[in-house]
């Protein structure tokens, strides 16, 4: 980490700002450790629950990337997150954001073009954002309340919606064909 004297993950705030570019890719490359201050830490985001996703990203939000890691996998309250170890810290970030970058990339892959019906009729404002997609999946488990939809990981959330949208442009190309061969009589 070169001339600046980063032990803790406050330190690292505060000289990220001065750093060359080149310091700045080598902290991006820190690799993830296995345990921090005794508490083992998630290679991948792939056991978590919807809620600790939505968690990183409120949290992240707010506070700051290094609180929010803290808090969902090390349950750091936002001052000890700031003084935990620079290097430990900084590789579970760097896991999280590209585990972050991962996930959004697999539900936006999830995303269709609408049919010129579904635009007329107004599909666009039907997006309700993260509580959407809770209340989705709720309604579609039969599950009341929708803390308890929050504790299901979020890879079985991301393939039941996956289901249900080749699912549904299954039926949409019955449809067609189905019509098709109609016409053909």
């Amino acid at each position: 980490m070169g001339r600046f004297k980063m032990k803790t993950v406050a330190d690292v705030l505060h000289w990220e700002p001065f750093l060359e570019a080149d310091q700045i890719e080598a902290l991006k490359n820190v690799a993830c450790p296995a345990r921090i201050g005794g508490r083992s830490v998630p290679q991948s985001l792939d056991d978590i629950t919807l809620g600790s996703l939505f968690d990183l990203e409120s949290i992240g939000a707010e506070k700051g990337v290094f609180a929010a890691i803290g808090h969902v996998f090390l349950g750091m309250t936002e001052e000890q997150a700031l003084k935990a170890p620079a290097l430990e810290m900084l590789g579970l970030r760097n896991m999280v954001l590209r585990e972050q970058e991962r996930i959004a990339g697999m539900f936006s892959s999830l995303a269709r073009d609408h049919t010129a019906a579904e635009v007329m009729a107004g599909v666009e404002v039907l997006d309700f954002g993260l509580f959407g997609l809770v209340d989705w999946y709720a309604r579609r488990m039969g599950i009341t309340n929708h803390d308890d939809a929050l504790k299901t990981p979020w890879i079985r959330v991301w393939q039941c919606r996956k289901n249900d949208i080749e699912e549904m442009e299954y039926r949409r190309r019955l449809q067609q064909a189905e019509h098709d061969l109609a016409k053909q009589r």
